[in-house]
């Protein structure tokens, strides 16, 4: 006879391997694109970096639109899947800057740190109260950040500083992106956000404006397609189980980063850089892990 308890766990444990499978991947995703983005960077501008990834990754979409109708659109939050690609495109036009400044690694790195941006949006914009222990995971984590930057000891880049304005405004999106995916489908988060960022980047693409090559093209569609399976992944995740448990592997990130920008770069993060991210995760996690619990 099966007992239903250790059934329960044997469920919840396959759940929680998918859900940080999808977040392995998902971290890949996001990082082959960025890879991507840092080799094309010093030929295309930004702003146009960013306009053609949300172009082609809206097109990802119209297979299974064509097949499915656009159903998978209906939604009652319209104006928070508008609000979130505004956030959301600033953080790519400040990120893509960034990856033009900055060894990939390293930027990656420091860009960890967007959890501790959600919980002081959360403070700043939702009224949420933070206690003392969160302060103190909070505090840890900026020490973690200047470990990375370690200003007064290096240069300091303004790469590092576009991070962290990338940093910022992604925290608006993953607020979002949580808040939608308890109603609306993986798909549909996923689909709406690169719709929408396609003519708001556009706007800012017609001013730096330069037509790619062929070649540019190519890159251009793969970082559209890396970037959209790596939003589905993500958001499905999300449905499975809480942000917090996901949280320490976000460090899978730094690894990815360190392979590509190693092997396609020949650059490879230095001890600082590791320390400074395994010292921001394990802050982030505490915290994801303490607003898990509040009731």
């Amino acid at each position: 006879m099966i007992n239903p308890a250790s059934s329960s766990r044997i469920a919840v444990s396959s759940t929680f391997l998918l859900a940080a499978g999808l977040t392995i991947f998902s971290n890949f995703f996001f990082t082959a694109s960025h890879g991507i983005v840092r080799h094309i960077g010093p030929e295309l501008h930004p702003f146009e970096i960013a306009f053609f990834s949300n172009l082609f990754s809206a097109l990802f979409y119209v297979p299974w639109f064509l097949k499915v109708g656009l159903s998978p659109l209906k939604t009652t939050k319209f104006k928070f899947h508008f609000i979130r690609a505004f956030f959301n495109v600033a953080a790519l036009i400040a990120w893509y800057t960034a990856l033009s400044l900055v060894p990939l690694a390293d930027a990656v790195a420091l860009g960890l740190a967007g959890p501790l941006f959600v919980t002081v949006g959360a403070m700043l914009f939702l009224g949420e109260k933070i206690k003392m222990r969160r302060w103190i995971a909070l505090g840890i984590g900026i020490c973690g950040a200047l470990v990375i930057i370690r200003p007064g000891f290096e240069t300091l880049s303004i790469g590092f500083l576009f991070v962290i304005l990338s940093g910022a405004c992604g925290a608006g999106t993953k607020l979002f992106a949580k808040h939608l995916s308890e109603t609306d489908s993986a798909v549909t988060c996923s689909a709406y956000v690169a719709i929408l960022q396609t003519p708001i980047s556009f706007c800012f693409a017609l001013f730096v404006w330069k037509t790619p090559s062929l070649e540019q093209l190519g890159w251009l569609a793969a970082t559209g397609v890396f970037v959209a399976l790596a939003h589905l992944c993500m958001v499905q995740a999300f449905k499975y189980v809480e942000v917090s448990a996901l949280e320490p592997f976000v460090f899978t990130r730094l690894i990815w980063a360190a392979l590509i920008g190693f092997f396609i770069f020949s650059e490879f993060p230095g001890a600082w850089t590791w320390i400074g991210a395994a010292i921001i995760v394990s802050a982030s996690t505490y915290i994801a892990h303490r607003e898990s619990r509040r009731v």
